[in-house]
């Protein structure tokens, strides 16, 4: 069985008070929950954070790092960096840096490689625009994602992989993909992935593909229903404690 997951996208909010203070009451909760609990706090509060969440199920996340050791590449964040806080986790595709830094495909793929050899977790974002639904090219666009994102990773490092699926249109937008829409969505990205390579039928029925975009507590549990959604990466909802909680109950 694929474990849920709850994870919290901070982005650029909160101040370093607030960020403390939601992971003070998340460490608690996160030791009981059913579910894996991440946050990805701004890289300027993940020495913070992590070391509050030390000792707990909580896992802290990088919201982004560069694909190289120590290295003079001013503004990035090295792996290495990471591992000196105890973070094993990164986001890498989200579509803010798509849309707004020019990332792409093919360099996330750089990104994802590198970091699953050298032990990272990574959540791999992907997600159509409403001008692309609107033109009924969500199939396409995930096709191309996943196919240029996760070329040539090998079956051994899959382990480490969780996808999340966020509709660029319902992310801070308060639109959400009905629980069908993202359930269609997710089912085909299992199946992108189980035709990767020869024999990866086993690893797309293993990972876990999350959903993102205007996700609360009040409809996270017909979310969660669907056979294909194994958890939610949220924004705003995480940005409260009491929300947060919300969305783990």
């Amino acid at each position: 069985m694929r474990k849920k997951i709850i994870a919290g996208n901070w982005k650029m909010n909160l101040t370093l008070s607030e960020a403390k203070t939601i992971t003070s009451g998340l460490k608690v909760a996160s030791d009981s929950s059913s579910y894996e609990v991440m946050v990805f706090p701004s890289a300027l509060h993940l020495e913070s954070v992590s070391s509050i969440a030390s000792g707990s199920k909580l896992i802290v996340g990088a919201q982004n790092a560069y694909q190289s050791g120590l290295t003079a590449m001013t503004g990035e964040i090295s792996p290495v960096q990471l591992a000196e806080l105890g973070i094993k986790t990164v986001l890498v595709g989200h579509s803010e840096r798509r849309q707004f830094l020019g990332e792409t495909s093919e360099f996330d793929n750089a990104k994802i490689t590198y970091f699953l050899k050298a032990g990272l977790r990574v959540v791999y974002c992907v997600g159509e625009t409403w001008a692309e639904r609107e033109k009924g090219q969500t199939f396409s666009v995930l096709e191309d994602q996943i196919k240029k994102g996760l070329k040539d990773i090998t079956s051994d490092l899959f382990s480490n992989l969780v996808i999340a699926y966020e509709p660029v249109w319902a992310i801070g937008t308060g639109k959400v993909a009905t629980p069908a829409e993202a359930e269609e969505a997710h089912a085909y990205l299992r199946k992108e992935i189980g035709g990767l390579f020869v024999g990866a039928d086993q690893v797309a029925e293993n990972i876990q593909i999350l959903y993102g975009g205007s996700v609360k507590p009040d409809n996270i549990k017909e979310l969660l229903a669907k056979p294909n959604i194994d958890g939610g990466l949220v924004g705003g909802a995480s940005q409260k404690l009491e929300s947060f909680l919300g969305l783990l109950k």
